[in-house]
């Protein structure tokens, strides 16, 4: 009786891939491809399959392939046809609708001439006959006059393309001759001479002429995005899709490939190369070359020229990129991707690319033609403007922040079920959730065209902490290397720091969708509260009122849920945004995390951190806090609160006292307030704070960022930069590091934007008689948090600030801002 395995097959019309090699073994045969194999275990299963892969060409069900079989042999080709399909080995082909010469088929001529064509589109897919006429019928234009274009048309002509448009400056030969040898052969192809152009440049034509074709190839080198920008910023057409090679500095790029749908540009490129690379790989001046290639139209743009093999080779994959998308069979290798080829040393690279939050070429609006200037901050600004005119329908249901999330919905309650658990003692050893979630971020790494550049620790010493260093551009020329640390694993490490690199990101990078100011614009949106800039927590207190705020964005109490108005340079404090220096540059309120509550969670620990240090700076008594059971002779602090115990507590005290160093841990009195913890670790001029909903939490952060500050600056002290660090002015803040280099003291780690830039924490008041919390040894709730702000008469607002590429890695940023115990705002 056949098996259920030859059941399930007997109908199909299985085709086994053409790179599927059998070997014989001692005791079967093994099937296997570049990628893996399964072996087959029988005595004469070599020499069955010897028979039977022949037949398996789609031409015959497994039934008729089988007929005067045994059972045992039914069952072997059943197994056998499941294993294939299985692993992809073969595939069940579909019974030909046609046949050469039919409507949607190659005329018989093409199928004899162009058969290897077909043939490789039938290893990928289905219909080959009809995917490879799709290609045949496509118009495409080439654009160009180098050498790429005429390798492109070439390889068009040679794979079965039949009509191609192509500049009267490209250089025609060989492709005169394969098009009458095409024709000869029953192939005919149309040549198309295109005459317009664009802005009076002959080597440019406009959509006029060019939205009558299926695709377009834009090449040139460094002249190729005088030809390309003009086109996007007109539009491309609908169904028709733009495939550019070209230049940035002494890098061959091809792609993105873009059509009226994709996100994902040509500028979103020049973006995200421009901030990549690191400060040595000259990626700020090949970006500054192509933007003065498109100010300055006509004249002779700066960059490498792709040449003789090199030329062949990019104007072969192009042809090839038009064939794999026109026929379907495979991807395009340029959809939502960059290849990049260095013109010395021929090195090919690819990265995927994901649309820049600043491009003004991506926006739903610039796509259909409407208000192509406004860009991301313009239609965030049109999402805000149509809340406030009922066109939301609904409190919350606009989203300023484009990140798709409904910061209305937030519920601090949920805050840590959707991250990913950090290590702790008890889990270190099993962290595999923890490596995969630090896989799906690293999305975001990429050296050329990554959100983040590259994972900077590799030649740390991670001992006692492990310190992941995150390396990220801000924008041409602007480098940054966020450090962060954790007790048990890198990968922990790495995370944090991903997570701070986003948050710089978010400030530096990401635009704030914005409300123009002044009284006018405010009388007629009072649809919403408008909170001053006396208000919050944040004010540098200048006495501005609202009336001297020039930009507004919306925000969303975690207490009320209401909606309000707030000031962006709130919101974006360290950009120009807050030129007025109505509030305080800090990092105060950022917050990162899987979900937006985990994001409003961390946001809200820094506003109260933020809160705290200031009354300590103000003159407000901080209590020493003592670690229970500290080493003998330990320097764990003076009597006082007891912060409790648990191994990385213990850990990092005696990884303190291994070296040798003297430390406090300060109580800034934060607990009796809101419910949070925050605690202050400092050594010498070095400091670091914890803030968190218990206690012991709290220690483990404040000293675990202070050690890790002065790991890195004895290992960078003793041992050097790294060479690959290059200059350390040229990340960060040059003043930091020449008031560093002036005091003799190393330079610290960039941990992320400062949460109160210059503090000398040796001015901190103490007292043993301070007010310390008791009691508090169990972590305390979100919602007895926002009860006691409530109670006092303040409010938390929240912010979305993320965009869509760290979206899409799972990473979701914020700014909260505190209010002072005045109410909400005023109409």
């Amino acid at each position: 009786m056949a098996t259920a395995a030859y059941d399930a097959v007997a109908a199909s019309r299985p085709r086994i891939r053409r790179d599927v090699l059998f070997t014989e073994t001692p005791d079967g045969v093994l099937f296997h491809t570049a990628d893996g194999g399964f072996q087959l275990t029988a005595r004469s299963a070599y020499r069955f399959a010897t028979l039977i892969v022949p037949h398996l060409d789609g031409e015959h069900t497994v039934a008729e392939i089988s007929a005067g079989f045994g059972e045992r042999q039914r069952a072997m080709l059943g197994e056998l046809v499941r294993t294939l399909y299985t692993r992809g080995f073969a595939r069940d082909v579909p019974v030909p609708d046609g046949a050469p010469g039919d409507e949607g088929f190659p005329t018989p001529q093409a199928a004899r001439r162009f058969a290897a064509q077909i043939a490789y589109v039938d290893h990928y897919a289905d219909a080959p006959e009809r995917r490879f006429e799709r290609f045949r019928r496509a118009r495409v234009a080439v654009v160009g006059d180098d050498e790429t274009a005429r390798w492109c048309v070439l390889s068009l002509i040679r794979n079965g393309g039949s009509a191609i448009g192509l500049l009267p400056g490209v250089e025609r030969t060989g492709i005169d001759a394969e098009a009458a040898e095409a024709a000869a052969g029953g192939c005919p192809v149309e040549l198309t001479t295109l005459t317009g152009a664009h802005g009076g440049d002959p080597g440019a034509p406009s959509w006029s002429e060019l939205r009558r074709f299926d695709t377009v190839v834009v090449t040139g080198g460094p002249r190729a995005a005088q030809r390309l920008f003009p086109l996007l910023r007109e539009g491309i057409p609908e169904g028709t899709v733009l495939v550019p090679a070209w230049s940035f500095g002494e890098l061959a790029v091809m792609g993105p490939l873009m059509d009226r749908t994709r996100t994902g540009c040509f500028s979103c490129a020049v973006l995200r190369l421009g901030a990549g690379g690191g400060p040595r790989a000259g990626s700020a001046a090949a970006a500054a070359d192509v933007w003065s290639a498109l100010a300055l139209p006509g004249a002779d743009p700066a960059g490498g020229r792709p040449d003789g093999p090199q030329a062949a080779m990019i104007g072969n994959m192009l042809g090839y990129e038009v064939f794999r998308y026109t026929t379907g069979a495979l991807g395009a290798e340029t959809d939502g991707r960059l290849v990049l080829q260095d013109m010395a040393s021929l090195d090919v690279t690819s990265e995927p690319l994901l649309p820049h939050p600043r491009c003004t070429m991506c926006t739903p609006a610039a796509r259909t033609g409407e208000g192509t200037g406004a860009g991301r901050e313009g239609r965030q600004t049109a999402a805000v403007e149509g809340e406030l005119a009922g066109a939301a329908g609904s409190a919350g249901s606009a989203d300023p922040a484009g990140d798709g999330a409904d910061a209305a919905a937030v519920d601090l309650s949920s805050a840590g079920t959707a991250e990913v658990p950090m290590p702790t003692a008890a889990t270190a050893r099993d962290a595999d959730a923890l490596v995969d979630e630090l896989n799906r971020r690293s999305a975001l790494v990429h050296p050329h065209a990554g959100v983040f550049t590259r994972f900077a620790d590799e030649e740390l010493t991670q001992l006692p902490l492990k310190a992941g260093v995150v390396e990220l551009g801000l924008g041409h020329g602007s480098f940054r290397r966020i450090t962060a640390f954790d007790v048990h694993h890198v990968a922990g490490a790495r995370m944090r720091a991903l997570d701070a690199a986003a948050g710089v990101y978010a400030e530096h990078v990401v635009p704030v969708p914005v409300l123009p100011g002044g009284a006018a614009p405010l009388a007629a949106r009072r649809s919403l509260r408008v909170t001053g800039p006396a208000e919050l927590t944040t004010s540098s207190g200048t006495g501005a009122a609202a009336g001297d705020v020039t930009a507004w964005t919306v925000a969303t109490s975690l207490i009320t849920k209401e909606r309000l108005l707030v000031p962006a340079a709130a919101v974006r404090p360290f950009t120009g945004r807050n030129a007025d220096r109505l509030f305080e540059p800090t990092s105060a309120g950022t917050g990162a995390g899987r979900s937006l509550p985990d994001a409003a969670a961390r946001g809200l620990l820094s506003a109260l951190a933020y809160d705290a240090l200031m009354r300590a700076v103000r003159g407000a008594a901080a209590a020493p806090v003592d670690i229970p059971g500290p080493p003998e002779g330990g320097q764990g602090g003076t009597e006082g609160a007891d912060a409790g115990t648990g191994p990385e507590l213990t850990f990092l005290v005696r990884s303190m006292e291994q070296l040798g160093l003297g430390w406090e841990l300060l109580d800034l009195g934060e607990s009796g307030r809101s419910g949070v913890s925050v605690l202050l670790a400092r050594s010498g001029a070095l400091w670091a704070l914890g803030s968190e909903t218990s206690r012991g939490a709290a220690a483990v952060a404040a000293l675990r960022d202070l050690l890790g500050q002065i790991q890195l600056g004895g290992e960078q002290a003793e041992h050097g930069k790294p060479e690959e660090y290059g200059k350390p002015e040229e990340y960060g803040n040059p003043e930091q590091y020449a008031e560093q280099e002036e005091s003799g003291r190393p330079a610290c780690p960039d941990t992320g934007d400062p949460l109160l830039k210059d503090l000398a924490p040796g001015t901190l008041t103490v007292t043993p008689s301070a007010p310390a919390a008791e009691g508090h040894e169990e972590p305390g709730t979100w919602t007895d948090v926002l009860e006691r702000l409530r109670a006092a008469g303040r409010d938390a607002l929240l912010v979305p600030t993320g965009s869509a590429d760290l979206a899409g890695a799972g990473i979701t940023t914020v700014r909260v801002l505190l209010t002072e115990g005045t109410g909400h705002g005023a109409q």
